[in-house]
């Protein structure tokens, strides 16, 4: 145990002085919470509804609806005339929406009139802008099947089929709940890359510096070595992982949050839960990284490979949050993708199974534990000295 945690000093003391890498280390896992939150701010203010804000009605043919346009304008809506082709206009973003009365004025007033409401979903303008209009000419229309029931002497409530009582029981909706799930692949990508200088210098470094069979030389095991470097490597993953953690906290408490249907943010207790889940992925990812770094031929080489290893959990995580998958023990028994999955429903603080946490830490562990294993073989080998040769 001595001979452990002298390597682990070492690789501490190595590492903490070297001041610009370990600000480099923890700038990383700072980028996550700023992209997300720099996408609350620009979606959450484009998706902003302002009641008190006019409405911009682009519209033609005005003058053949009188009375929509005149109940438009009751509540407030400024009508712009649209000239030119509506479809053009409406698709390169010039206005957000158009609506388009029909081209001769209306005769049969028993007939329903022809409205083509043209709208661009693509921009979060149009989506914002199209629903105030869309219950603009909802309301006028329940507004006018009313007063038509009245004059037939039928009772106004002759059209309601249903009353619907909607109440929104969770913490996030709508657009946030997209942009929470993206929070997973930023803590799984910190993971990947937390502690990667640490295990690229650790070996590779240390045999392209001549420093790396001195220390084999000592009266140590190569497994004790292994170990002691393990443990360095996770003490900076988890500082990295604790900085992103707490930068998401602090995001998600500044960020416009109702435009975007999140009710309330994250608890603090509620992300040390996503952080505690991420925990043995600190492990698989310090045995990994020395794993490659030991198996590679040099540092470059090491560099390339640890420079992709995060894409691969990553990535999958931000397929997870577009298009959600059930959680269940097959697909949770897979390392890394089984606590995406989990860490997602936690930020959308939906009812999590803890017996899928255990199944995904003991798969998780077991993975690691055999990259250990293949990991000390490697150590044994005298071509862990000179690999060139």
């Amino acid at each position: 145990m001595r001979a452990i945690i002298s390597v682990f000093r070492k690789e501490m003391r190595d590492h903490l002085r070297d001041k610009r890498s370990i600000i480099v280390a923890m700038i990383y896992p700072l980028m996550g919470p700023l992209l997300l939150g720099l996408m609350f701010f620009f979606v959450g203010g484009s998706m902003r509804v302002n009641e008190d804000a006019p409405l911009i009605v682009p519209v033609m043919n005005p003058q053949n609806a009188p009375d929509i346009v005149h109940y438009l304008q009751q509540h407030g809506a400024i009508l712009r005339n649209v000239r030119g082709n509506p479809q053009t206009i409406v698709a390169g973003g010039w206005v957000p929406f158009a609506l388009i009365l029909p081209a001769t004025p209306e005769i049969d007033p028993e007939k329903p009139l022809p409205v083509q409401l043209l709208t661009n979903p693509s921009r979060f303008d149009s989506i914002v802008a199209t629903g105030r209009v869309v219950e603009l000419l909802n309301t006028y229309q329940r507004e006018t099947v009313r007063a038509r029931l009245q004059q037939a002497g039928l009772s106004p409530n002759l059209t309601d089929v249903l009353q619907i009582d909607q109440q929104n029981i969770g913490r996030a909706a709508g657009p946030s709940v997209i942009l929470l799930t993206m929070i997973p692949p930023f803590l799984i990508f910190t993971l990947f890359t937390g502690g990667v200088h640490v295990t690229l210098d650790s070996t590779s470094g240390e045999r392209e510096r001549g420093s790396f069979e001195p220390l084999m030389m000592n009266p140590v095991t190569r497994a004790q070595v292994l170990t002691g470097k393990i443990g360095a490597s996770m003490v900076f993953t988890l500082m990295a992982l604790g900085v992103q953690i707490f930068a998401f906290w602090i995001m998600l408490h500044i960020v416009p949050r109702e435009s975007l249907g999140l009710n309330e943010p994250l608890s603090a207790l509620r992300l040390g839960a996503v952080a505690s889940i991420c925990l043995p992925i600190v492990v698989l990812a310090a045995a990994l990284q020395l794993l490659i770094s030991a198996a590679t031929r040099s540092m470059k080489e090491a560099q390339t490979y640890l420079g992709l290893l995060p894409l691969v959990p990553g990535l999958a995580g931000m397929v997870l949050a577009l298009a959600p998958v059930q959680a269940q023990p097959l697909l949770a028994a897979i390392p890394t993708f089984g606590q995406t999955l989990l860490m997602g429903q936690m930020v959308r603080a939906e009812a999590v199974n803890w017996l899928l946490v255990g199944i995904t830490a003991a798969a998780t562990l077991i993975t690691t534990g055999l990259l250990l294993a293949l990991g000390f073989r490697l150590y044994e080998r005298e071509g862990i000295l000179f690999p060139q040769g």
